[in-house]
């Protein structure tokens, strides 16, 4: 989120930079779950129509040049040199001598890195919340998008879900078009309300999704189906003209690493950033699914997290509905991370026993040792990544 100053600070880091966010014609994604998937669902449908495309998307999984991309044939993450130099020109601004949160910096890099190379879209991810939300700086997008809406980060956009979706339903601007999948009553009268102040057209993407049940899709389950009816019906609301051919095709080619991604077999090697529980009751389910289609009978699954989620709730889900599961716990490798062994507290009070790990090295080694036909890595998008990492450093395979 912003400084304490709302957007003032931000505003002014830009305008010392010369306003590059001015001249992006941009995308504006806010929401709990499935924000990320839909921003990289949009960015391949355009880039299958022949756009060139900047994207910006938060947190990173491995490496922070992912945040900042240009989608224009070749998926292009920023280099580290030039984010370096992006970084020191934000910095040496007046306004960059005050403190500057990191989110902020990563936004004016964005800003610059897409200006700069002349996209002709922008798909612009939220990091937290909306109204506070150092991307709230855009003033006109063509479409404001609102994903999917649940309990999470209670500390900084409030305790209830209304007052989460009133801070989401802060990036929707006066007769922009407003898209929302949230299916509660109680998040869409928020938006909706919000969208009739503003004088926006509103699109309930709920009502929507049997239409694209016949799409092909590369990402799994059943809410990546809700993903791509909102990303299509936003590539609509924005007025681009993109064809069907394009609209299916950039669908079916749109991935996102450590969403349910599966890195290799024997055993199947999943990892999937849910971190929240609704995202971990929706991991569930295609899960469920998989290990039907698949046969799998024998399953690790590894857990870790961050102090302040709601792990309790998360373990419930996972000890409730997967089946033929054993589990471990691992630190996330951050300094946020939750101790492992209160994480296997929580299993043993869920009724199963877990094993608990200090590092995600030993609880690899140990996972590939003993003979699962499946490890599933969850809990934190922190511990897909440093997982991802050391898997593919271990078996030297490309992934995207």
């Amino acid at each position: 989120m912003a400084a304490a100053d709302g957007l003032e600070r931000m505003k002014a880091l830009l305008a010392e930079l010369g306003n590059p966010e001015q001249g992006l014609k941009a995308i504006h994604i806010a929401g709990t779950n499935g924000k990320g998937s839909t921003a990289v669902m949009i960015a391949s449908v355009l880039e299958s129509a022949g756009y060139k495309v900047g994207l910006f998307t938060s947190p990173h999984l491995e490496t922070e040049c992912e945040r900042i991309q240009i989608w224009d044939g070749r998926h292009r993450m920023i280099s580290a040199d030039h984010l370096e130099e992006l970084r020191q020109g934000i910095f040496a601004a007046k306004a960059g001598k005050s403190g500057l949160h990191v989110f902020e910096v990563y936004t004016a890099a964005a800003y610059c890195w897409f200006q700069e190379e002349n996209v002709d879209y922008a798909v612009l991810e939220c990091g937290l919340g909306g109204r506070l939300d150092s991307t709230n700086t855009i003033e006109k997008p063509l479409v404001s998008v609102i994903t999917h809406i649940s309990l999470d980060h209670t500390a900084e956009l409030g305790r209830t879900i209304i007052k989460i979706a009133n801070e989401k339903a802060g990036i929707i601007k006066p007769n922009v078009p407003v898209v929302s999948q949230s299916p509660e009553m109680m998040v869409s009268n928020v938006l909706r309300r919000r969208a009739e102040e503003k004088g926006c057209s509103f699109v309930d993407v709920s009502e929507l999704f049997g239409k694209y049940r016949s799409y092909k899709l590369a990402m799994a389950g059943e809410h990546q189906i809700r993903n791509a009816a909102t990303a299509a019906e936003a590539v609509k609301a924005a007025g681009i003209e993109v064809s069907e051919e394009a609209l299916r095709t950039g669908l079916e080619k749109a991935v996102i690493p450590g969403r349910f991604e599966v890195l290799g077999e024997s055993p199947y090697f999943i990892v999937d950033g849910s971190h929240n529980p609704d995202a971990t009751e929706e991991l569930c389910n295609t899960f469920a699914d998989f290990a039907r289609k698949n046969k799998i009978k024998r399953a690790l699954v590894i857990f870790g997290c961050m102090k302040d989620k709601n792990y309790g709730r998360m373990i419930q889900l996972l000890t409730g509905s997967l089946k033929g599961c054993n589990y471990a716990a691992v630190s996330a490798e951050s300094e946020r991370s939750e101790d492992p062994e209160r994480i296997g507290e929580a299993f043993v009070s869920a009724g199963k026993k877990c094993i608990c790990y200090d590092s995600v090295r030993e609880a690899f080694d140990d996972a590939i040792a003993s003979n699962y036909e499946c490890v599933l890595i969850t809990g934190s998008i922190y511990l897909a990544g440093a997982m991802r990492t050391y898997y593919l450093g271990q078996n030297c395979v490309e992934c995207m």
